[in-house]
């Protein structure tokens, strides 16, 4: 069954393990720049959430080399570097923010769910990530979506 992360945005902490497990995991390395999650602080709350992709497929359609797939195995965006152009094609596309270039390669840096086994999930010491299945994380994101309706208000 296909899984998706889901943020409890209420339970983040600003703390940026998130974004450093990631680095770690895909490339070896503690850098909040080459990360594939970002954490941002909401403008008219002192709340901070993690922005990540939510695999919805746009920057596939934007790449012009084909360099974005679609993991067969998990549904996550897979982008094949050696393809990549660093055009940021995908960068422009996306529009939650979350697609980046990479400031060590050029090449495009969208969240590939680590195989299913997200490092950033792990990392959180306060649970505000979650890898659920699909039902599961509908009913976060309608939770988290009527939360932050109150908090626009």
């Amino acid at each position: 069954m296909v899984k998706s992360l889901v943020v409890i945005p209420d339970r983040c902490m600003g703390c940026h393990l998130c974004e450093l497990a990631c680095s770690q995991k895909h490339y070896g390395v503690m850098s909040i720049e080459r990360s594939r999650i970002h954490v941002v602080r909401l403008h008219h709350q002192p709340v901070d959430a993690p922005i990540f992709c939510l695999q919805c497929g746009l920057c596939m359609a934007s790449c012009p080399v084909n360099a974005i797939e679609r993991d067969p195995k998990t549904g996550a965006i897979i982008v094949r570097e050696e393809k990549c152009i660093g055009c940021g094609n995908c960068v422009h596309a996306c529009p939650y923010g979350a697609a980046s270039l990479d400031p060590a390669t050029g090449k495009a840096l969208i969240c590939d769910l680590c195989g299913g086994d997200p490092a950033c999930v792990k990392a959180c010491p306060v649970d505000a990530l979650k890898y659920l299945d699909a039902d599961q994380a509908a009913k976060y994101k309608r939770i988290n979506f009527s939360k932050l309706q109150m908090v626009v208000k």
